[in-house]
């Protein structure tokens, strides 16, 4: 059965609610907005508010917008709690505005579990820039605990100070609960380390090593890795893929060729711009977006002065101003596998963590078409 994208969006935007990301304009944005933020049609969007409508969460006025409600004024970090069947699981996931992919994940993991008489409770979505982000996830860990949840998937808080201290308070309070927990995407520890978890994600090192030789083949030499500060665990793994690509294709690497900073800080961009890059893959979807703007208002042209690509592929790639390449997630699998993980750990505690690492797809598109205009 395939989810539908009215019910990604609705599911998407009713944990953004939860999260409270809207309080403060109580106000969505527009559907034009909305429509090209997910990548779907106006009546899809619109479904995904009749939907949001009829739970009483938001209210919509012809010519005006959609607003919330009381009643959706008030469900920051509520829990809908379902009923238990043979099963009931918890997630706590950051939501990261144009990070797509944890969206639709979490769609396919309730999909799944309901597949074998599991629920999964929803609200688990933070905001990692939020100044309550350890409140937050103090109040979810606690409900969680109070329900008795058999297991929490978890996806790394990730782009905020509080990261790791975030993170470390999550593992200790659920290993002190004996709720154990899958991870999604990255590890909680930076290689080598690696955590006592269950682990399901993209292999990151396969698709840094995809998408980097690309832009080899694609007559690039001089490639540059860039990431924002605070980013997961797992962009580690990806600059590995990266490294090896370069050296595969006789390439030295240079330190210098490795960034960390904000796409969207015209400075910092013009630093990496004194080395002359021939492209530059960013660490996901998200920053290779905000790059493609800064380097255009730096006078760089995409592709024709320089290549951009980055990882995720999210659902309006195709559509912005200069179409990007990325490597697809293989969500529907990483969201099978992860349930799989899940259910055998409940049912044996004490074997050993398992990693599952799945591979990606490139999608390439005009971003990387370097030198062809």
């Amino acid at each position: 059965m395939k989810v539908q994208k009215c019910d990604v969006v609705y599911g998407n935007l009713k944990a953004r609610i939860h999260a409270g990301e809207f309080n403060v304009a109580r106000r969505l944005p527009s559907e034009l907005e909305l429509a090209r933020y997910y990548g779907c049609s106006r009546p899809t969007l619109r479904k995904a508010l009749e939907l949001l409508e009829s739970d009483h969460i938001i209210v919509r006025k012809q010519g005006s917008g959609s607003f919330l409600s009381s009643e959706g004024m008030e469900t920051r970090n509520t829990l809908e709690v379902p009923e238990r069947k043979s099963g009931l699981y918890g997630i706590i996931f950051p939501s990261l505005g144009a990070n797509y992919v944890f969206d639709i994940i979490c769609s396919e993991i309730t999909r799944v579990l309901a597949q074998h008489d599991c629920s999964l409770v929803w609200g688990g979505v933070v905001v990692p820039s939020s100044i309550r982000l350890m409140d937050d996830i103090e109040q979810i860990c606690a409900k969680y605990i109070e329900l008795r949840v058999d297991g929490v998937f978890l996806a790394p808080i990730e782009y905020t100070p509080l990261r790791d201290s975030v993170n470390s308070y999550i593992e200790q309070v659920f290993a002190t609960a004996n709720i154990p927990l899958v991870l999604i995407d990255s590890d909680l520890y930076e290689f080598p380390r690696r955590s006592v978890y269950d682990l399901v994600s993209l292999d990151h090192v396969e698709a840094g090593y995809m998408i980097t030789a690309h832009m080899i083949e694609s007559h690039a030499r001089n490639i540059h890795f860039f990431s924002p500060p605070m980013s997961a665990h797992a962009v580690k793994l990806r600059q590995m893929g990266y490294r090896e690509a370069l050296y595969d294709a006789d390439i030295p690497l240079r330190h210098e060729r490795i960034h960390v900073g904000d796409p969207s800080d015209t400075e910092c961009v013009s630093r990496i711009l004194v080395f002359e890059p021939q492209a530059i893959l960013c660490s996901n979807d998200g920053t290779a977006i905000k790059l493609q703007e800064t380097l255009r208002r730096c006078g760089m042209r995409v592709p024709h002065d320089i290549a951009v690509a980055g990882f995720d592929n999210l659902s309006y790639l195709a559509q912005i101003r200069v179409p990007l390449t990325s490597v697809s997630q293989p969500t529907d699998r990483i969201s099978r596998e992860a349930v799989r993980l899940m259910l055998e750990r409940k049912a044996n505690r004490n074997r050993p963590a398992r990693t599952v690492r799945l591979s990606g797809h490139l999608v390439v598109r005009k971003s990387t078409s370097f030198g062809e205009f």
